[in-house]
């Protein structure tokens, strides 16, 4: 093994758990978003689910929201349950993340805010 190669990887290791922290917050906050797109289509879903076919899809953004809770819960639990001196190196995974205010979120900074909205909301166009 490279002791240059290790060296220079412990520099840029960040603990293992607040990396899953990161990625559970992101999963709650996805289920928050699911959560309130549901209750923001509620009336139009009403009408839509007496068709079979958008039943199911209404059903699945149900299952969605279900899913993206259950595994917030587990990241966040597993987060804490690690040891803090597990560390890794996050970034060549950052590095495949393409949206730049979750990128920094998962690296443990806040995202850029540029004129009070975030990168990645919807824009009406």
């Amino acid at each position: 093994m490279n002791n240059n190669r290790s060296c220079e990887d412990e520099r840029h290791h960040a603990p293992l758990n607040s990396i899953l922290e990161a990625l559970g917050e992101e999963f709650h906050e996805l289920w928050q978003f699911t959560e309130q797109l549901q209750a923001s289509l509620g009336p139009a879903l009403l009408v839509v689910a007496n068709d079979p076919e958008r039943h199911r899809d209404v059903q699945s953004m149900d299952l969605l929201a279900q899913r993206l809770a259950a595994l917030a819960k587990y990241m966040l639990t597993i987060s804490r349950l690690l040891p803090e001196e597990w560390s890794v190196n996050p970034h060549s995974a950052l590095s495949k993340v393409t949206l730049s205010d979750l990128q920094h979120r998962l690296n443990g900074a806040s995202g850029p805010e540029e004129s009070g909205q975030k990168s990645g909301e919807l824009e009406m166009f």
